[in-house]
């Protein structure tokens, strides 16, 4: 069980940061973008590994959660720490 809440924290972190990644890569200088990048795709190598040791119905409900209500609570967030200008 402790395995699985881990994955999921892991899981949900790596969606966070990919989001975040993303919109760096789009509105960012060059260095910011190329840390943002390097961080993602390390810490994906630890959800990767998680994703071994889980079967593949547990890795897809994750995945499928994560994914959502990761994206949705990072964009949230963005949007509270750099609103549109207008």
């Amino acid at each position: 069980m402790l395995n699985l809440l881990t994955y999921i924290v892991i899981s949900f972190s790596n969606v966070f940061l990919h989001i975040f990644r993303m919109l760096l890569v789009v509105k960012s200088g060059k260095f910011m973008a190329s840390l943002a990048n390097c961080i993602c795709y390390t810490f994906s190598a630890v959800v990767i590994k998680f994703i071994s040791e889980t079967t593949l119905l547990t890795a897809i409900i994750v995945a499928m959660f994560t994914n959502f209500f990761g994206c949705y609570i990072a964009m949230t967030v963005y949007e509270k720490f750099f609103p549109k200008k207008q």
